[in-house]
């Protein structure tokens, strides 16, 4: 069998093709290493590709972020998953001290004719616990805002307005958080609004609540916050805002200081709040 020799040139063709592949990935940081991190040449493809394999594979705890059920979300910072299992409960004293700052506050804007309404968006878990995996459990009944709203109506003279019933309530016609988002979405920011409005027409009669009807869907093809947290690119799922169809009752005037632009809201109706 004859044997088969290369020029020598071939091994060197070989070693810069070679060293050509390893410092192809740093052409896009300036020759500074110190960039690598941000600037690593196709870095956001990558983690995009290495996080949407770890998803399809069945992986579910990312930084900050639970995959539940039916590619469900859930962020997991700030003791959110504590929150929701029900492990870090008010003390008496927190409750108290809540109570006291808040019932103070309400008086002072009492004295000033404003109405103080106490809102608290309820937590994605609280609406969804279906969706959560069923390995984490929930310890007890009560949950913290149960506490306070409980406490508040005993002791206080300041109530919050508790959204969760209308909101479980209003997920059977629609859904009124976003999978891949931390937010309510369009219809469960409406329901607050229409929850909100109709408390404060108790006070100002002139205010009604528009109907979901008066409002046109907007469909923003970006990126929402849990999804885009941990470079996921393939759950579908688009921000929607509401817009108004009819004519608009605020006057906008917008001043410049400071080198920025500041925009003023204001109705001009004497019989409506003017801001």
């Amino acid at each position: 069998m004859k044997n088969t020799s290369f020029p020598s040139w071939y091994s060197w063709l070989f070693i810069f093709i070679f060293f050509g592949i390893l410092i192809t990935p740093l052409k896009s940081l300036n020759f500074n290493p110190h960039e690598i991190n941000s600037d690593f040449y196709n870095r956001d493809k990558l983690i995009n590709l290495a996080t949407d394999t770890r998803v399809l594979i069945g992986d579910r705890v990312f930084p900050k972020v639970l995959v539940g059920e039916e590619g469900w979300l859930f962020y997991t910072g700030e003791k959110n998953m504590d929150d929701y299992q029900n492990i870090i409960p008010f003390s008496d004293e927190e409750l108290a001290h809540i109570q006291i700052n808040l019932d103070a506050l309400s008086e002072e804007y009492e004295e000033k004719g404003i109405t103080l309404l106490v809102v608290v968006p309820p937590s994605k878990p609280s609406i969804y616990p279906e969706y959560i995996p069923k390995e984490i459990p929930v310890f007890g009944s009560e949950t913290r805002l149960d506490q306070l709203v409980a406490y508040l109506d005993e002791n206080g003279n300041t109530s919050i307005m508790d959204f969760r019933p209308l909101l479980i309530d209003a997920k059977k016609e629609r859904d009124v958080y976003y999978k891949t988002d931390t937010h309510w979405n369009e219809y469960g920011s409406y329901i607050a609004y229409k929850e909100i409005i109709t408390e404060l027409a108790k006070t100002y009669p002139a205010i009604q609540p528009h109907l979901f009807s008066d409002y046109k869907i907007i469909k923003h093809d970006i990126p929402l916050d849990l999804a885009k947290n941990i470079g996921a690119t393939i759950f579908d799922e688009p921000k929607t805002t509401l817009q108004y169809q009819a004519e608009s009752y605020t006057d906008f005037r917008e001043i410049k200081t400071g080198g920025k632009k500041i925009m003023f809201s204001s109705i001009p109706n004497p019989d409506l709040p003017t801001a």
